[in-house]
């Protein structure tokens, strides 16, 4: 098995009961700062497990989207967040 790191997706296509998501990576072009998405891989899976598959994206995000709403409070409750607030206005 092997990993593939994905930016974000490209097309999604639904045909003959499967759904193809592109994934793809960002690259500099022609060596500059520029950036370009280029298809790194596909994900093909069964329109039947697409709704699983969604269930879990959606649960993670809310954990992500808690655990900053977490952090957020922590540092606002800290001061920290007033530190940087005043270091970004110096700048």
């Amino acid at each position: 098995m092997s990993d593939i790191f994905a930016d974000g997706t490209g097309s999604i296509v639904v045909s003959n009961g499967v759904v193809r998501i592109e994934l793809v990576q960002l690259r500099r072009k022609n060596d500059k700062a520029e950036l370009e998405a280029h298809t790194t891989g596909n994900l093909l899976m069964p329109v039947g497990s697409l709704k699983q598959l969604t269930l879990q994206l959606a649960k993670a995000l809310e954990q992500i989207q808690t655990r900053t709403a977490e952090k957020d409070r922590l540092e606002a409750s800290s001061g920290k967040g007033d530190d940087l607030d005043e270091a970004l206005t110096n700048l």
